[in-house]
Protein backbone atom coordinates (compact mmCIF):
# COMPACT_ATOMS: atom_id res chain seq x y z
CA UNK A 1 0.00 0.00 0.00
CA UNK A 2 1.50 3.34 -1.01
CA UNK A 3 1.60 6.30 1.35
CA UNK A 4 -0.27 9.44 0.33
CA UNK A 5 1.79 12.52 -0.40
CA UNK A 6 2.62 14.64 2.65
CA UNK A 7 3.40 18.33 2.18
CA UNK A 8 4.83 20.58 4.91
CA UNK A 9 3.36 24.09 4.94
CA UNK A 10 3.92 27.29 6.91
CA UNK A 11 0.35 28.60 6.83
CA UNK A 12 -2.94 27.42 8.32
CA UNK A 13 -4.81 28.02 5.03
CA UNK A 14 -3.86 25.86 2.04
CA UNK A 15 -5.27 25.22 -1.43
CA UNK A 16 -5.17 21.86 -3.22
CA UNK A 17 -5.92 21.13 -6.88
CA UNK A 18 -4.46 17.64 -7.06
CA UNK A 19 -1.27 18.93 -8.64
CA UNK A 20 -1.85 17.24 -11.99
CA UNK A 21 -2.95 20.20 -14.10
CA UNK A 22 -6.02 19.31 -16.14
CA UNK A 23 -5.99 15.80 -14.65
CA UNK A 24 -6.19 17.10 -11.07
CA UNK A 25 -9.40 18.01 -9.25
CA UNK A 26 -11.32 21.22 -8.51
CA UNK A 27 -9.32 23.57 -6.29
CA UNK A 28 -10.40 23.34 -2.67
CA UNK A 29 -9.33 25.55 0.21
CA UNK A 30 -8.51 23.83 3.47
CA UNK A 31 -7.88 25.23 6.96
CA UNK A 32 -5.51 23.42 9.31
CA UNK A 33 -6.62 23.39 12.93
CA UNK A 34 -3.52 24.43 14.96
CA UNK A 35 -4.19 21.80 17.64
CA UNK A 36 -4.38 19.01 14.99
CA UNK A 37 -1.48 20.27 12.86
CA UNK A 38 -2.57 18.56 9.63
CA UNK A 39 -5.42 18.18 7.17
CA UNK A 40 -6.08 15.78 4.29
CA UNK A 41 -7.60 16.81 0.97
CA UNK A 42 -11.03 15.17 0.54
CA UNK A 43 -10.36 14.59 -3.19
CA UNK A 44 -6.80 13.26 -3.42
CA UNK A 45 -5.86 12.53 0.21
CA UNK A 46 -2.72 14.70 0.05
CA UNK A 47 -1.91 15.56 3.64
CA UNK A 48 -0.83 19.09 4.51
CA UNK A 49 1.22 19.21 7.70
CA UNK A 50 1.97 22.42 9.56
CA UNK A 51 5.75 22.83 9.97
CA UNK A 52 7.09 22.94 13.54
CA UNK A 53 8.19 26.58 13.15
CA UNK A 54 4.70 27.51 11.94
CA UNK A 55 3.07 25.74 14.91
CA UNK A 56 4.97 27.95 17.33
CA UNK A 57 4.00 31.14 15.51
CA UNK A 58 0.37 30.03 15.06
CA UNK A 59 -0.14 29.71 18.81
CA UNK A 60 0.62 33.40 19.47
Amino acid sequence: MSKFEEIQVSFLDVACDGGSGALGHPKVYLKIEPDKGAIACPYCSRTYVLAQSAKRSASH
